[in-house]
């Protein structure tokens, strides 16, 4: 879903599903000038990009560590738009243990409206030094550091 002159920073087609989910680096985000956005939908066809190109994106996104029993861990991206809250997570362990995936939620009171999975085995993510510098500038959800990824 990324643009090709950009950059995937995560990306997976979903479970159950014709549609990708990506998180994208367009530009040189390590030096100030580029931008990162959201992208979903059908390859060619994205039905949401966030923010819209020319939005400024500045303070939109954050990042947070996840941490797990038995060497397991992770990160979540995620913003809110239009009263709708988006977590793109990504989690990895011992024993080839990889999964992720996109969960929406209602602004207005947490309720999960659509939790979509990675299949498995077809997570991309960047492994550019840059751009994860980048993210990790990013302020982290508080709600997610003291309770974990929604569950419900």
């Amino acid at each position: 879903m990324c643009a090709k002159a950009d950059e995937i920073v995560f990306s997976c087609p979903l479970d159950k599903s014709k549609k990708t989910v990506s998180m994208c680096a367009s530009g040189n985000v390590a030096g100030g000038t580029g931008r990162f956005y959201y992208s979903y939908g059908h390859e060619g066809s994205p039905e949401l990009v966030y923010p819209a190109s020319g939005e400024s994106p500045d303070g939109a996104f954050t990042r947070t560590h996840l941490g797990f029993a038995g060497n397991t861990g992770g990160y979540a991206y995620g913003f809110s738009n239009q009263g709708f809250k988006y977590t793109i997570y990504s989690i990895s362990g011992e024993r080839s243990l990889q999964s992720g995936g996109v969960i929406v939620q209602r602004a207005s009171d947490s309720k999960i409206v659509a939790k979509m999975s990675c299949q498995a085995g077809k997570i991309a993510e960047t492994e550019s030094d840059p751009i994860i510098d980048a993210t990790l500038k990013w302020k982290s959800d508080s709600t997610i550091e003291s309770n974990g990824l929604p569950t419900r």
